[in-house]
């Protein structure tokens, strides 16, 4: 089966702005309202008494789903899908309780090898984009959307708009120039990796945690691992003092990666 790229992970800003709400086990299961986010108190901002109903109510959930997760966490993703390749397995969020009996943790858990292709794509990306004037910027972040008419209901379909080739990036398009430069960092100037627990008390539900670890997959035995580690530090900021191995990290981009991938499926199907 080939995975849709999209699945493998998003950005550290996108994952924090999805912890003021997108996914908050009360808000989905009916125990709690979700109020604006440009208005909301962090989670450690509120009354004693209202951290421990959320916690009590986490704790039961976290009960109920124990034959899923195993009783440590809960998470609104599918985990230890059968046949699904590692690749797209490096990250998950989960919640889990605090040692207190107040704190909930709202943990974005992602692999080094995450960690790796979402730092080389944020230098590239800010690299390319430097390279631009203002009204560059503004033509290549544009979108256009067209209404159109589905069952009845009036929708907006995104409008493709034309590809600009720059003289300044070799006649490429800021795409292409972008992946270009994703190759030549990762080749001639990747970064280094830590693990990591690093805490951020601004969500909304809960305080927010990110969790690097150095594994071949996200799984659930990995975010209990993870969880172990954490409560064992004390529940606190952390970083390893030593990088993870360049050599056990990628010397090849993600899309790249992915591309084999769903060359080994096709053929499999194909054989089959």
């Amino acid at each position: 089966m080939n995975y849709p790229a999209a699945s493998f992970g998003v950005s550290e800003t996108a994952r924090n702005e999805a912890s003021f709400g997108e996914y908050d086990p009360e808000i989905q299961t009916g125990l709690g309202l979700m109020t604006k986010r440009e208005k909301h108190t962090p989670y450690c901002h509120l009354s004693r008494r209202k951290q421990r109903d959320s916690f009590i109510r986490l704790r039961q959930k976290i009960r109920n789903e124990t034959p899923v997760y195993g009783g440590q966490f809960t998470s609104p993703h599918v985990l230890d899908e059968p046949g699904r390749p590692a690749l797209y397995n490096q990250w998950a969020d989960a919640y889990f309780l605090g040692s207190d009996g107040l704190t909930i943790w709202n943990a974005a858990i992602v692999s080094a090898v995450h960690e790796f292709w979402d730092t080389v794509s944020d230098m590239a990306h800010t690299r390319a984009w430097e390279m631009l004037t203002p009204e560059e910027q503004s033509a290549e972040a544009e979108m256009k959307f067209e209404p159109i008419w589905s069952k009845g209901k009036r929708m907006y379909r995104w409008i493709e708009k034309p590809k600009i080739a720059y003289e300044k990036f070799g006649g490429l398009t800021y795409r292409n120039y972008q992946k270009k430069l994703t190759d030549e960092i990762i080749q001639n100037e990747p970064p280094e990796v830590f693990e990591s627990f690093t805490t951020d008390r601004s969500y909304q539900y809960g305080i927010g945690l990110n969790i690097v670890i150095h594994v071949e997959e996200i799984n659930r035995v990995t975010i209990n691992e993870a969880i172990r580690r954490f409560r064992e530090i004390g529940e606190t900021d952390w970083r390893a003092a030593a990088p993870v191995p360049r050599t056990e990290l990628p010397f090849e981009s993600l899309d790249a990666a992915f591309q084999k991938i769903k060359f080994d499926d096709h053929n499999s199907e194909s054989i089959e």
